[in-house]
């Protein structure tokens, strides 16, 4: 089955291949929005996607030792790598504590950012040659990277907030 989807949040993505998952889908392949899943047996895989520091690294050694812990890499795309594990061998989680999940929150904030700032000199000269020319198709360019440029801004805050909720829970539970 191919379905098409965009997430620009990976907690959300993860709970859909979850339910994927648990309607007798195992997710199989990831590009550009597209996933190709295979029929399975209902609830059979957990998923996790993690966030590589760099995409140059030896992956072999990566996926060898998420094999040894009883993970499966399923699929690379660019810096994300999709991960499952059994449903039968127990809860699946990546990053546990607060800390941890602080740290890659502020890794993907810290690439997205990169794209953010991108976008926006993009946005900024289309917008600029649009006014100057009046040309309806850099008009409808320019739209189209504001949308980017803001979809993109949507991850960075939604990042940061569940920093912020992460930083809050630990307070909290380290004052009692």
């Amino acid at each position: 089955m191919l379905k098409f989807k965009l997430y620009y949040d990976k907690d959300a993505e993860e709970v859909w291949l979850r339910e994927m998952s648990l309607q007798g889908w195992a997710f199989k392949r990831f590009f550009l929005g597209f996933y190709i899943f295979k029929p399975c047996e209902p609830g059979d895989y957990n998923y996790q996607i993690d966030f590589l520091d760099n995409w140059r690294g030896d992956k072999s050694d990566y996926a060898a030792f998420m094999e040894d812990l009883g993970v499966e890499v399923i699929d690379q795309w660019w810096r994300w790598v999709y991960l499952r594990k059994k449903a039968a061998d127990g809860p699946f989680e990546m990053y546990t504590d607060a800390e941890s999940k602080i740290n890659l929150y502020r890794k993907i904030i810290n690439f997205f950012k990169i794209f953010l700032v991108i976008e926006a000199i993009c946005f900024f000269m289309e917008l600029t040659a649009a006014i100057r020319t009046g040309n309806f198709v850099l008009g409808v360019f320019t739209v189209i990277l504001g949308a980017i440029a803001l979809a993109i801004l949507n991850v960075v805050w939604q990042c940061q907030w569940k920093i912020e909720q992460l930083k809050f829970s630990k307070e909290n539970i380290g004052s009692f």
